[in-house]
């Protein structure tokens, strides 16, 4: 096997699988927003965000793409996870031919500008839940 096969099934898989695609395909219950309860710490509140090309835990900090997370969820080696993801998504993972290659993603400036107002939305949200968490949980004066 030379490098140049590998590489190519990783990108593949990358572009064919998102990362909430596989969160949900392996059992992870995904809600509107993306989020998940990580599956790699004891979490109760949604911690897990998922997006089409990477995962984040604010809780644990685990990070990473579609083959990183399949990779954690069952240990497996980076290979063995992209193969797994082939078999269970049906994916053939020979090079395709120039005319089955994936269309380019739209401008990565737009994707950036979405990202960016999603990690607003999130941040906001979470700065609201503290606020009401300060006045429900404040100590009590006697």
């Amino acid at each position: 096997m030379n490098g140049g096969f590998s590489m190519t099934i990783y990108e593949i898989i990358k572009a064919a699988i998102s990362v909430k695609q596989a969160a949900k395909h392996y059992g992870l219950n995904v809600n509107r927003n993306g989020m998940a309860c990580c599956p790699f710490h004891n979490d109760r509140h949604p911690s897990l965000k998922l997006n089409e090309d990477y995962f984040f835990c604010f809780g644990c900090g685990a990070k990473g793409d579609v083959i990183d997370l399949v990779a954690r969820l069952f240990d497996l080696s980076s290979y063995e996870a992209a193969q797994k993801l082939a078999a269970d998504f049906g994916l053939d993972p020979k090079p395709p031919t120039a005319a089955a290659m994936v269309k380019p993603k739209r401008p990565y400036i737009r994707q950036f500008r979405e990202n960016e107002m999603l990690c607003f939305r999130v941040l906001t949200d979470y700065l609201h839940l503290l606020e009401d968490w300060k006045i429900r949980y404040a100590p009590k004066t006697p």
